[in-house]
């Protein structure tokens, strides 16, 4: 504006000539010159588009921003939660990690103790054992004493009865106070039982082991002895009416594998098997065996 005053003062300062010789195209451009142009539209709308996008880039910025502040917080959160489970899990371990090592102390001094107790009952054992080895050694040589002793009191017993014998008639046979018949005829044991009654004697008893000895001695059969449980089943009395429990000794078989003497066997004789016997069939005449009182055997008297 303050070009366009100059221009007007300087037209004022020259001549008239100069001054009417102005046309009036020449004011009126001066005047278009003194008012300046209204914006076009295009400008206006390029300004409003940049001022736009200057608000819109502050939104996204803005909103970036929030979005980064939440996703940071959300982060923090999830730290803190996880930071917070892990000491919780931290807190429980370690009060399991202290339960557990209570436990393996108190397990500790229990397999201490038990190992120490189990030390001392193996001491203890091998004690015993020892003390067990010894017994077995000192049964070993009582035994063997023990049998020493029966043979010598069984020959002590034999050179006494043949010392103090007495005379026997002709066909019985002397050991210490008695005398014995052996038969060769086979009876039943009744028919046994009263044959040795008519020859003044009976089924013989057996009393002692060296009388034992002596008879299994003489025989090589079996043979009937004074033996029998015809009043009471199981109950064994001899012909003198001595029990075995009176006499105090037995002789039955007892096999390894059983059945052992008596066995009441009922297979030939529905009675059952009554009366004693010294041997059986297949020989073993140091041994009592039970028979059918009906079989025909030979005897043994005594007097």
């Amino acid at each position: 504006m303050q070009g366009n005053f100059e221009d007007i003062r300087f037209h004022d300062m020259d001549s008239s000539k100069n001054y009417k010789a102005s046309s009036d195209d020449d004011i009126y451009v001066n005047t278009e010159d003194f008012h300046p142009k209204p914006p076009k539209c295009a400008d206006i709308s390029k300004h409003t588009e940049l001022k736009n996008n200057k608000k819109t880039g502050k939104i996204f910025i803005s909103a970036f921003s929030v979005l980064l502040i939440l996703c940071a917080l959300s982060t923090l959160c999830v730290i803190g939660i996880f930071y917070h489970n892990k000491v919780v899990s931290y807190e429980i371990l370690s009060k399991k990690y202290a339960n557990i090592t209570t436990t393996l102390m108190v397990h500790e001094r229990i397999t201490t103790e038990t190992e120490r107790t189990f030390e001392e009952l193996k001491v203890k054992y091998q004690q015993v054992q020892e003390i067990l080895s010894s017994c077995n050694e000192n049964k070993t040589v009582y035994e063997e004493q023990k049998e020493k002793c029966q043979k010598v009191q069984e020959e002590l017993s034999t050179c006494i009865a043949n010392k103090n014998s007495r005379q026997c008639e002709n066909g019985w046979e002397s050991f210490g106070w008695k005398c014995y018949y052996f038969s060769t005829s086979e009876l039943t044991w009744t028919q046994s039982r009263d044959k040795c009654l008519g020859k003044g004697g009976h089924l013989v008893t057996i009393t002692s082991r060296a009388e034992q000895n002596f008879l299994s001695s003489q025989i090589r059969v079996t043979h009937w002895i004074g033996l029998n449980d015809l009043e009471t089943e199981g109950v064994w009395m001899w012909v003198n009416n001595l029990s075995l429990k009176d006499t105090g000794l037995m002789f039955w078989f007892s096999a390894p594998e059983g059945p052992n003497e008596p066995d009441n066997w009922k297979k030939h004789d529905p009675s059952g098997e009554n009366c004693g016997s010294l041997g059986d069939e297949s020989g073993a005449t140091n041994h009592w065996f039970d028979a059918s009182c009906l079989k025909g055997k030979r005897f043994i008297c005594e007097k």
